[in-house]
């Protein structure tokens, strides 16, 4: 049975209620006990970060899926793909908004962390197995799997702005890596098999938002033009 995030808060979010039983044998149990007001406790190991509503430990390559299934599946919102993410925890939430979205989240390499790192896992919570995430290996192999699908990349220097898109669900939703070091590969962001690129608006001299605060609000606008078919 999935967890219900409206209906049994504790179970992830931590804590006991005063007067609940100490029996942490109970699987559902062991879950609540690994967590005080949201965060892992520091006396639970990594491989006991996230867990199902069994108790057992999940990973998002637990729900991994090929670029062909990817390609041949039929999604309620466009895909995600973030291109070289850098950051763990932002990859980690951005888990979490595709499996509540229905979104299919594309990761190409090289990636800056490993699948099973422990901030990954945080981010995600318990949705790791609900979302479905697809490793490609290089930009070519994403553009090879996909070749219906309109890619639209997100940067700020693009002129037109997200709102001025009609999405499909179809679409490929691009975002580069997180700031830092390396410059953002404008081959990729500008190159011939993007058919679009769009921005969000910014107050001036700002420099830019969190990559999957970015995507929620790319994804989200994009479900509500579809009339957020599948949600509730």
């Amino acid at each position: 049975m999935l967890w219900n995030p409206a209906c049994d808060a504790v179970s992830v979010y931590g804590g006991r209620f005063e007067g609940m039983s100490d029996n942490t044998q109970a699987p559902e149990n062991k879950v609540s006990d690994m967590y005080e007001y949201g965060y892992r406790k520091s006396n639970y190991g990594p491989d006991e970060l996230v867990t199902d509503a069994h108790g057992n430990p999940i990973s998002v390559t637990d729900a991994m899926m090929s670029a062909a299934q990817a390609a041949e599946a039929t999604t309620v919102t466009p895909h995600l793909c973030y291109y070289s993410p850098r950051i763990p925890g932002n990859t980690g939430s951005a888990i979490r908004l595709c499996a509540v979205t229905g979104t299919i989240l594309h990761l190409v390499e090289p990636l800056g962390f490993n699948l099973r790192d422990t901030k990954l896992r945080r981010a995600g919570l318990d949705y790791h197995d609900m979302a479905h995430v697809v490793l490609h290996p290089n930009f070519d192999d994403l553009v090879a799997s996909m070749p219906n699908s309109r890619i639209i990349a997100f940067t700020a220097h693009a002129t037109k702005l997200y709102t001025d898109i009609e999405y499909k669900p179809t679409d490929i939703l691009l975002f580069g890596p997180e700031p830092g070091d390396i410059p953002d590969p404008m081959d990729i962001m500008a190159g011939p098999h993007v058919a679009e690129q769009v921005r969000l608006p910014m107050r001036p001299s700002l420099r830019s938002l969190n990559l999957t605060n970015c995507a929620s609000i790319a994804i989200y606008e994009a479900w509500r033009q579809l009339g957020f078919k599948g949600g509730q």
